[in-house]
């Protein structure tokens, strides 16, 4: 069972006080009618998720997140219009939707992966009209019960503030998912969840937001007078969220770890340094 260690830390989720905060661990997955399970979240960190599928049941993910499947799975590329692939790619994903169906005859499998070491976050979205994604979050979907395809494309960023536009952390574009059965992001380090009531307010570090619902405003506040926004270390805006509605936020995104290990620029040509030729001793 996949699911032992997770449910270990079950117990930490009811330690976090009365702050409101909850640990996230992944749900159960609900089972199917042969009691196998929809899903399977695999590992502690840089997970698998495996679904299991019967005859003519089908996923979809964007492309390149495929790691292994059964021999008679079969994949097929989605385009989904101009407006859709140009969504897609505004919204921080792949070009197309790759759909993988069981065209055989006995029950088989197939394994996602995201694109970076980090956790698999599946969202219930029959619990939700519509959640934003923060860029390059989506890895896949599955729509076995309600048969609707998940709709995965660029949303506004959902403010009328233009500097939380520039500085929320979010960006102007967002990841705009709607539909489906599950969805599942990818996220790294440790996965929090918040549910705001009306009205409440929470600050959030810029580079720590995963996804929350489209009932939540967001906006940007200072963190304080020049000294603080120069030598702080939190540069010179938060994000402020306002309920009501669900937040979901992550200890350790791709953009914050960039930024402790920025790309390295390697020059090639132009003399080098000497080499260890010429001279004497």
């Amino acid at each position: 069972q996949c699911y032992h260690f997770q449910y270990d830390n079950r117990i930490m989720a009811k330690q976090l006080l009365d702050t409101g905060f909850e640990l996230w661990v992944p749900p159960l997955a609900p089972e199917k009618d042969d009691g196998l399970p929809t899903f399977e979240i695999i590992g502690t960190d840089a997970q698998f998720i495996q679904i299991p599928l019967k005859p003519g049941e089908k996923t979809s993910c964007m492309s390149g997140a495929m790691a292994y499947m059964s021999e008679h799975v079969k994949m097929a590329v989605k385009f989904g219009g101009l407006k859709g692939m140009f969504g897609r790619i505004v919204g921080g994903g792949s070009l197309f939707l790759v759909e993988y169906t069981n065209e055989g005859s006995e029950d088989g499998y197939i394994s996602m992966t995201p694109d970076y070491p980090g956790v698999i976050v599946p969202i219930d979205m029959r619990q939700y009209e519509e959640v934003y994604a923060v860029r390059d979050s989506y890895l896949c979907s599955l729509s076995f019960e309600t048969g609707v395809d998940t709709n995965v494309s660029a949303g506004m960023n959902p403010t009328s503030s233009p500097w939380a536009c520039c500085f929320s952390g979010v960006g102007f574009i967002v990841q705009s998912i709607k539909q489906g059965d599950y969805s599942f992001l990818q996220a790294q380090g440790t996965v929090i969840i918040k549910t705001l009531v009306e009205g409440e307010e929470i600050l959030v570090d810029t580079k720590s937001i995963l996804a929350f619902e489209t009932s939540i405003k967001l906006d940007v506040r200072k963190v304080g007078g020049f000294a603080a926004m120069c030598c702080a270390g939190e540069g010179a805006f938060n994000t402020v969220l306002t309920g009501p509605g669900k937040i979901w936020m992550q200890s350790m995104s791709i953009d914050k770890l960039r930024s402790v290990f920025p790309p390295r620029v390697v020059q090639q040509g132009g003399g080098g340094d000497g080499g260890d030729g010429g001279g004497g001793d």
